[in-house]
């Protein structure tokens, strides 16, 4: 009997390893390849069926449950649920299978991250992980977006230059597009900023840290890699040309050197950029403002289509037409992914032509609610609310700067420069880039249950003793 639980057991530690075999399979789905999103749940399952009949050293009457016990379970309950209600409202199945195997697969990395931060060292290594898809991401997106935006001039000589290597993906086999690579980048590129000016191991009197051991040699070359990763994937954001991922990224770095400007440092900070934002609309008066307005949300919507938002206006169209389907499908939504399709045919755009495809209404939350329903939209706004006030617990724990409170400013700003983007463009639930979105909630939930280790808060892999009982 001990010998099969222990070989149960290391399977179950191995859930990572399942998971990341599943992920080929849930991130270009098709209908025969469906059962792997059984991995996801059936890691689960097996943990809690390994769990039981053992017992916790520190308590003894506790039983493992059989998720991670996070702050965001009863939203993730209710996202769940949702993406099993629009199953049956969607029109076609097939057609919203990517973006459904892909919320499968988020929810999954989400748990997975949950559990590892009760290893040593594991939180550490998902951070690792997570820069290091951003890498990735960053690296495919130089070498397979398409490079048809020509928004400011003087970056047109270097993208039509850039090679494209990378192509024929399902989901963006006419390459990716720049918009949702800022998108995506924009989860990453805070946190990989505040690395580089961070501490990045722990003083002898702090306890915790990164799971590393430091040693002088390797802390410079860490330092290097970490500012060329940044210059990199700053590069990579640069050339999308995406004006509003742009704003959002200077509008949240502003934001945190604002919170870690000592007392006094606030005010004069914020002054100073009261006095800027004064100036600036004094400069932007009557036509400029239109124009002004115009260039910052005149951006892309379609790869090859030689189509562009290039005004308010017709983002407002997209809006409201958004709006109409919550308004027709308020509880169940139109189903994942099903938009970009059902727009043209219930909701006909005057700027758009019909044969475009739309791919998103250019709003996170509205598009949540198109998918998902209502409550599908609440529930990433919880999702949302649920994460900062994580974070927030975090920073107002620790009264230095410490590794703690690092993580805590970058993992927030990452999540805070997003959700600026998401008001105006949008990565939908369940799109690949979309890994990331989860992997950060993952971190966040990680590193609030190392901040408050109380069973109330997370027990998902916990010391077991044997229960005398075979």
């Amino acid at each position: 009997m001990k010998i099969f639980r222990r070989f149960f057991s290391a399977i179950d530690r191995l859930h990572w390893l399942w998971l990341a075999l599943a992920a080929p399979f849930l991130l270009f789905p098709n209908p025969a390849r469906t059962p792997a999103m059984l991995v996801v749940p059936g890691t689960w399952l097996l943990h809690w069926l390994v769990a039981r009949g053992r017992r916790i050293k520190k308590h003894p009457g506790y039983r493992a449950p059989f998720l991670p016990l996070t702050p965001l379970n009863g939203i993730l309950l209710l996202l769940a649920v949702m993406v099993l209600v629009s199953e049956w409202a969607t029109y076609d199945l097939a057609f919203s299978l990517p973006k459904i195997s892909g919320v499968v697969l988020g929810i999954g990395i989400y748990y997975a991250i949950a559990r590892l931060r009760r290893r040593k060292g594991g939180w550490g290594w998902s951070l690792v992980a997570f820069v290091g898809i951003g890498l990735g991401m960053a690296a495919l997106g130089l070498l397979g977006t398409n490079w048809f935006n020509w928004k400011i001039s003087l970056l047109n000589p270097i993208t039509s230059h850039i090679p494209k290597l990378v192509g024929g993906l399902q989901g963006a086999e006419s390459g990716f597009h720049p918009n949702e690579i800022a998108g995506a980048l924009s989860w990453v590129l805070p946190l990989m900023i505040v690395l580089c000016f961070a501490r990045l191991t722990p003083s002898p009197t702090e306890k915790g840290g990164w799971g590393l051991k430091a040693r002088p040699w390797w802390l410079w070359l860490l330092r290097i890699a970490l500012w060329l990763s940044t210059l990199f994937m700053g590069a990579v954001f640069v050339l999308t040309q995406s004006r509003t991922a742009y704003l959002a990224l200077a509008l949240t770095l502003a934001l945190m050197f604002w919170l870690v400007l000592p007392g006094k440092g606030r005010w004069i900070f914020l002054g100073l950029m009261v006095a800027v934002g004064i100036a600036g609309g004094a400069y932007l008066s009557g036509e400029r403002i239109t124009q002004g307005v115009d260039w910052l949300t005149g951006s892309g919507v379609v790869s090859e289509q030689a189509f562009s938002l290039n005004s308010l206006e017709s983002r407002l169209e997209v809006w409201s037409r958004a709006i109409y389907g919550l308004q027709d499908f308020p509880f169940t939504g139109m189903g994942m992914n099903t938009f970009r399709q059902v727009v043209h045919v219930l909701y006909p755009l005057f700027m758009i032509a019909p044969d475009v495809d739309m791919g998103h209404a250019h709003n996170e939350f509205l598009q949540a609610g198109l998918d998902l329903g209502i409550p599908g939209m609440i529930a990433l706004i919880a999702l949302y609310i649920g994460a900062f006030w994580m974070l927030s617990r975090v920073w107002r724990h620790y009264p230095i700067f410490n590794l703690q409170r690092v993580a805590a400013l970058g993992l927030g700003g990452g999540l805070f420069a997003h959700l600026l983007y998401g008001l105006t463009d949008a990565v939908a639930l369940g799109a690949k880039p979309g890994l990331l979105f989860w992997m950060l909630l993952g971190l966040i939930a990680g590193l609030f249950g190392q901040v408050f280790k109380s069973r109330d808060v997370i027990e998902s892999e916990p010391v077991y003793t044997e229960v005398e009982n075979d």
